[in-house]
């Protein structure tokens, strides 16, 4: 009798707050997870939960009547917003008219020596009087991070004078500062401008050094070792956050604020985002996709991971046919307790799937019970299985699991089954999803954190697929994204110790065995490009224990007796920066480079080799990364444009006059127009016979 109640009280809970179509599956989950949490405590209680949102509305008067409210909106990104809504509330901000949907923040997962070199880092140099030196290394370019683990005053960061490269620190979840204000709204947070506020900060997460590595990659600018990164003279904006408030809340205003920064100082900006996740239906349409849609374009490129998740049976898809099902388990993949994670079903239309959730022993392969969940269950009413409650639940898992299904805002059909139990036993007890549709529905289905699917030995039932795609990042489903994979760039280091590590399975030049690859849930190839992720040193944080050990690093530089140690770390966070510090060359060329630009350049320079054309085609997207092959297309397409104002003239002419009588040095970079490692009058005279078609 008491599990039935509990059952019934968290449906009825979760219905009395849900308009239909309003909250998006996960959203329901957790809105009945706070309410459980609540419903003990006092009104006052409950309205100082406060909630990270993303509102979807229909028109932009609609945020005025939610500040009328009360309501902090944070930032807007066309027809979405992202707010902070007392838990009391939400109910009756999902009543206003013009509000269309209100989705909670969910979290997303973090996702070089030989990397520059197998990238074809730049050999291109520009030689005149005194100068010497890289002919682009991103000087007038932002290049904005967006990671955790970020030790602010590294020696990566700074120049060759000692001054610190980062020009704006933000801390969205830091309330020590002042809170930045972006087109009138006030971004939660804190954010740090001048010399002096940037150089008394420490960390953003003391446990963590996965944000200090990637911004080495992308711009770091300390020579002494070799581990620098790409874009060595790029200006840098770091967003950082601890690791338990990676969300994508958090993600979509710091990419507000990064592009804004750029859009009052004028210049473009690149932003590296080592992340991602499986929740989403993989076609574009979540969140976040949707934002960088918004965002993105000339001058404004965002790149993301493809993910770690390319050996992982985490998808799984089928064309029903008559009396036909989808039948699968949840498997621990590693084997680690407890399973926290969830699978997200989706139906490729509105077409309703009904799912009976079931106990297994694949043991003696016999099922012991089917939940009580229904198959046909109410639109977004969440249904709650616990150990606490439901005595036959407590005979195989310790923990609980949540049902809830619905109509998402891109007009799918999407059930959702959030897991966090502990079997009694892993070798028999399985919960087993049967998923069942019309004739000719396709249904496709993502897992989360630690569960994967798996057949179990049982005829009939399906695994996840591997090695045929399907398992890129949701992030990297839009085509307003660069999407990275990763390949393997180095196996052998020597630690600062003197020993040597050996990473046995990484294979030099081989794609990584973890890169996610697509295609989409549209078919639409995934990822954009590969570069080196596996292994890759870099500069790591000063502030986590680990590194005082000479064992853990590969290498440190000692300046006025403060140790910076350098690390190995691998994945496709480590090669999305590559990317990044590559773009952010190419942008001081063409400061109006678009994505799809980008991947032009990624079509016509990438290079293939023996791994690349012997492996699978679509996890190389366009091949492998060449900078050097880049800026020249690019500087061809300029072909004697020294200003860069889009035309050969005489002006180009007085710019090269300026440069070798020594009274400008502006545009120097593009001032060696016949590519030669030098500026000359030859350069003159190459842009005379362009003038004259010669």
């Amino acid at each position: 009798m008491k599990r039935h109640f509990l059952f019934f009280f968290i449906a009825l809970l979760a219905a009395s707050i849900a308009l239909p179509g309003v909250f998006p599956a996960q959203t329901s989950i957790e809105l009945a997870k706070h309410r459980i949490n609540t419903s003990r405590a006092t009104l006052a209680v409950q309205h100082n939960v406060e909630l990270s949102v993303f509102v979807t509305i229909d028109a932009p008067i609609v945020l005025h009547r939610l500040r009328d409210m009360g309501i902090r909106v944070n930032a807007s990104f066309g027809n979405v917003a992202t707010a902070r809504i007392p838990l009391n509330a939400i109910a009756d901000v999902a009543k206003v008219k013009g509000v269309k949907s209100v989705r909670i923040a969910r979290p997303l997962t973090l996702y070089n020596d030989k990397a520059l070199e197998l990238s074809r880092f730049p050999s291109m140099t520009v030689t005149h009087d005194d100068y010497t030196g890289p002919a682009y290394t991103g000087k007038g370019v932002i290049v904005g991070m967006i990671d955790v683990g970020v030790d602010f005053n590294h020696i990566n960061f700074q120049d060759k004078d000692g001054n610190n490269r980062i020009v704006r620190a933000y801390l969205p979840c830091d309330n020590t500062g002042s809170a930045p204000v972006v087109d009138g709204n006030e971004l939660p947070g804190s954010e740090y401008t001048t010399v002096e506020q940037i150089a008394m900060l420490t960390t953003d997460d003391s446990t963590m050094y996965h944000g200090t590595h990637t911004t080495g990659t992308a711009a770091g600018s300390c020579f002494n070792n070799g581990y620098h990164g790409v874009a060595t003279g790029a200006e840098l904006v770091i967003c950082a956050m601890p690791d338990d408030s990676l969300t994508d809340f958090n993600i979509a205003n710091s990419v507000k604020y990064i592009f804004d920064y750029a859009d009052k100082v004028g210049r473009p900006a690149v932003i590296n985002m080592s992340l991602g996740g499986q929740e989403g239906a993989h076609d574009g349409s979540s969140m976040l996709c949707r934002l960088f849609d918004d965002v993105s374009g000339p001058g404004r490129i965002c790149v993301v991971s493809a993910g770690n998740d390319g050996d992982m049976p985490i998808n799984i898809s089928k064309t029903l046919g008559e009396n036909d099902s989808l039948a699968t388990f949840l498997s621990n993949w590693y084997s680690r307790e407890p399973m926290r994670g969830y699978s997200s079903m989706w139906s490729r239309s509105s077409q309703r799937h009904t799912v009976d959730v079931e106990i297994w022993d694949v043991k003696d392969k016999v099922m012991l019970h089917r939940l009580d969940i229904p198959s046909v269950a109410e639109l977004d009413s969440v249904y709650m299985i616990s150990s606490e409650a439901d005595t036959i639940f407590a005979k195989y898992f310790t923990g609980e699991l949540y049902y809830v299904c619905t109509v998402e805002e891109n007009g799918l059909f999407h059930s959702l089954v959030e897991t966090n139990y502990s079997t009694i036993d892993r070798s028999r007890y399985r919960i087993g999803l049967v998923n069942k549709a019309p004739v000719g529905v396709k249904l496709m289905g993502w897992c989360g954190g630690q569960p994967v699917y798996s057949k179990s030995g049982i005829n009939g039932w399906a695994g996840g697929t591997v090695g045929y795609g399907c398992t890129v990042s949701d992030l990297a489903t839009t085509d307003s994204v660069i999407s990275v994979g990763a390949y393997c760039s180095n196996n052998s280091f020597v630690m600062e110790d003197g020993s040597t590590k050996i990473i046995s399975d990484c294979y030099p030049y081989d794609i990584a065995y973890f890169s996610g690859f697509g295609p989409d849930a549209l078919n639409k190839p995934r990822p954009d490009v590969v570069a080196p992720g596996y292994m890759v040193a870099s500069s790591v944080s000063r502030y986590v224990e680990a590194f005082n050990n000479p064992a853990k690093i590969v290498d440190k530089v000692t300046v006025d007796g403060i140790d910076y140690p350098y690390g190995l770390e691998g994945g496709t966070s480590m090669s999305t920066p590559v990317v990044v510090g590559a773009i952010a060359l190419w942008l001081e060329i063409n400061p109006m480079l678009s994505p799809s630009q980008v991947k032009e350049i990624f079509a016509a320079t990438c290079y293939s080799d023996s791994y690349v054309e012997n492996g699978l085609a679509k996890k190389w997207g366009y091949g492998k990364l060449d900078i050097d092959a880049g800026i020249k297309y690019l500087l061809a397409k300029l072909n004697g444009d020294v200003d860069g104002d889009g035309a050969i003239t005489a002006a180009d002419i007085t710019v090269l006059y300026n440069i070798l009588l020594g009274l400008s040095f502006e545009h120097i970079q593009r001032a060696d127009v016949d590519y030669d490692g030098r500026i000359t009058a030859a350069d003159i005279t190459y842009i005379y016979n362009r003038i004259l078609n010669l």
